[in-house]
């Protein structure tokens, strides 16, 4: 007869094969012995208890039995499949799409892959550090993570789509303040688009030229800036002009 073998803990996809026992009788020669296997599942599949019983019984009927427990578990995480995406610097514009990453798994064929992004350190629409967390998961728990960092920066400034317009406009003898104004308010006729956000308008202007009578003119230059600070301009003249001749009052 052999040593019936000890009870053990082993890792999925390592379980012994069933030790081969035999058994003697002072009596009988002839005596064998039967085996047995039972698993108890758990509610995962990679882990579970075998248990093995060998018995021997004489001719007499006489009986004995031995009993080996073996806990099979998983405590050895999945893999990723594909080359894990690297940390990145990019433009705002220029964000890659998250990959999809599958995973394998020593004892679960059936390990997933869940990713979440989550922003931090944000400075402005543009500007801020994209964090995505790819994460394996087997039936038992175990986890394997892979981080990618994406510094995401605005370095480019707005893109002025229409430059802005001279204006001359007749005087009114009224220095034309509403023409001005409007001429102002609409930045020049001006307009400017950004990759990654909105765009605010300022302008430069501080006083009309002073020419003869109610003429004059005046360059502005209009500044387009986005959230980050980045700014594109465009100049042009607003010109108030006298090309009216005086009228002869008759007396």
């Amino acid at each position: 007869d052999q040593a019936i073998p000890d009870d053990a803990t082993v890792e999925c996809g390592t379980v012994p094969a069933p030790a081969d026992i035999t058994a003697t009788d002072n009596c009988d020669a002839a005596v064998g012995v039967s085996f047995n296997e039972t698993i108890t599942p758990t509610a995962c599949d990679q882990e579970y208890t075998i248990t093995r019983t060998w018995e021997t019984v004489d001719c007499s009927g006489n009986t004995n039995f031995a009993v080996q427990t073996i806990t099979v578990e998983d405590t050895t995480a999945p893999a990723f499949v594909e080359s894990l995406p690297a940390d990145l610097t990019v433009e705002c514009d220029a964000v890659p799409v998250a990959e999809v990453l599958t995973s394998t798994d020593d004892c679960d064929d059936d390990s997933s892959v869940s990713m979440v992004e989550e922003i931090i350190n944000q400075t402005c629409n543009g500007a801020y550090t994209l964090t995505r967390t790819w994460t394996a998961t087997d039936c038992a728990g175990n986890a394997t993570d892979h981080v990618q960092t994406i510094t995401v920066i605005d370095t480019t400034a707005p893109t002025i789509d229409v430059e802005t317009s001279n204006l001359s406009v007749e005087c009114d003898g009224a220095g034309n303040a509403a023409d001005l104004d409007a001429w102002l308010n609409s930045n020049g006729g001006a307009s400017a688009s950004d990759a990654c956000g909105d765009v605010t308008w300022s302008n430069d202007f501080a006083s009309l030229s002073d020419d003869c009578g109610a003429t004059g003119l005046v360059t502005v230059t209009f500044t387009a800036t986005d959230d980050c600070g980045n700014s594109s301009s465009t100049t042009a003249t607003f010109t108030i002009e006298d090309t009216t001749a005086p009228s002869i009052d008759m007396a």
